[in-house]
C-alpha cells in the first residue's frame, strides 16, 4: 500500500505542504522491539511487533506545513482503543504546574480527557478545583480512582454518560493527547459545548526542538520510534497550536515551550544509551552514557527543550471561516 499525501495542513489550512520523511512499517515495528529488548520484557514486543504490522500500510509518509511547520503522517492510522500499549506510561509532567497557574487560585470545574493515572487531577483538587477526568485505559482510571480522584472509563464521546449532557467546565485540559488525533478539528469542535463561555482549554504534546531526539538508539527514522503511527500521527509546533486555537475562536494567553535542563537531559539521554546497550548495572557503563550524553547535546543546539510545548487559551478569539 502506497501512503497518501496530506492536501491540506489541518492546524493553519495551508496547502503549502512539502514530504519531510518516508518510513517503512517493518522499521516502526523493529524500533518497537527493540526498545522492548531494553527495557526486559523481549516476549511483548512479538505480538506488539504483529498488531502494528496489521494495522500500518507498508510505508508511510510525514509532509511537513511550510507555513506552521506542523508534520503529518500519511495515512493517519492510530491505534484502536483495544490495542492502545497496554504499558504506556503517565509520568507527572512539567505542564501540569504550569497549566494550574494558568487556570488560577480560583476553585473551578476542570475536565481532563486522556487523564491517565490521575496525576494531574490529584493536583487539581488539592487546589481546591473540582475536577473530574476521563481515558479509554481501564487499568489506568482504576489506578486514579486509587489515588481518591474522580476519574471514569471511556472514550471522550462517553463522558455524557458519566457526567451528563448538560455537564458544562470552566476549563478543559488535555496533555500528550493531541498528537494522537487524526482530525484535530473534530476534536475541537465536540469540545466547545463543554465549555462556559468564559472558559479555558489547556494542552500539551511533544516538542520539535526536545532533546530526546538525541537519543539515536530510540529513534525509528527522523525521530522518537513512538513518534510514528499508530501512536503519533502529527508533530506539533508551538506556531501549529496556536493557529489550530485561533481558528476554533480562542485567544492564546500563554505558548512556551518547557524549559530546559542540562543535567535532566544528560543524565536521561545517557539512561537510555545505557538501557539499549546493557550497561545500567555498570557504574562506568553508566558513565560513560552519561558524558556522551552532554557531547551530543553541546553539538546539537536545535534540540535543547524540554520534552513538552504548551499552550493555554480562553475563548473570545475570532472563529476562522
Amino acid at each position: 500500500m502506497t501512503a497518501t499525501a496530506a492536501a491540506i495542513c489541518v492546524a493553519c489550512g495551508s496547502d503549502e505542504l512539502m514530504a519531510v520523511e518516508t518510513i517503512d512499517a517493518r522499521s516502526l515495528a523493529d524500533a518497537w522491539q527493540r526498545e522492548d529488548r531494553a527495557v526486559g520484557v523481549p516476549d511483548r514486543g512479538g505480538e506488539r511487533a504483529r498488531q502494528m504490522l496489521s494495522a500500518l500500510p507498508d510505508r508511510i509518509r510525514f509532509d511537513r506545513c511550510s507555513r506552521c511547520g506542523l508534520e503529518m503522517a500519511s495515512p493517519a492510522v492510530v491505534w484502536s482503543s483495544s490495542t492502545y500499549p497496554a504499558d504506556q506510561s503517565y509520568p507527572i509532567r512539567w505542564e501540569f504546574e504550569r497549566a494550574l497557574d494558568d487556570l488560577g487560585p480560583d476553585p473551578i470545574d476542570v475536565l481532563e480527557i486522556g487523564c491517565g493515572t490521575g496525576h494531574f487531577l490529584s493536583m487539581a483538587t488539592a487546589r481546591g478545583h473540582r475536577a473530574i477526568g476521563i481515558d479509554f485505559s481501564a487499568t489506568a482510571v482504576a489506578a486514579a480512582r486509587e489515588r481518591g480522584v474522580r476519574a471514569y472509563h471511556g472514550g471522550f464521546d462517553e463522558l455524557a454518560t458519566h457526567v451528563g449532557a448538560g455537564a458544562r467546565f470552566d476549563a478543559v485540559v488535555f496533555f500528550h493527547v493531541i498528537e494522537h488525533l487524526p482530525d484535530p478539528d473534530d476534536f475541537l469542535r465536540a469540545l466547545a459545548p463543554w465549555l462556559r463561555p468564559s472558559g479555558r482549554v489547556c494542552l500539551s504534546c511533544p516538542g520539535p526542538r526536545r532533546f530526546t531526539r538525541l537519543i539515536r538508539e530510540q529513534q525509528a527514522g527522523r525521530s522518537d520510534f513512538w513518534d510514528y503511527p499508530p501512536q503519533h500521527v502529527l508533530r506539533w509546533t508551538l506556531p501549529a497550536l496556536e493557529a489550530l486555537v485561533a481558528r476554533h475562536g480562542w485567544r492564546v494567553l500563554t505558548a512556551m515551550e518547557e524549559p530546559f535542563s542540562w543535567v535532566a537531559a544528560a543524565s536521561q539521554i545517557g539512561i537510555a544509551r545505557a538501557m539499549y546497550r546493557g550497561d545500567t548495572e555498570s557504574p562506568v557503563g553508566r558513565r560513560l552514557s552519561i558524558a556522551t550524553g552532554w557531547l551530543r547535546l553541546l553539538s546539537a543546539a536545535d534540540h535543547r527543550s524540554g520534552a513538552s510545548i504548551y499552550l493555554c487559551a480562553e475563548r473570545g478569539g475570532t472563529v476562522a471561516a
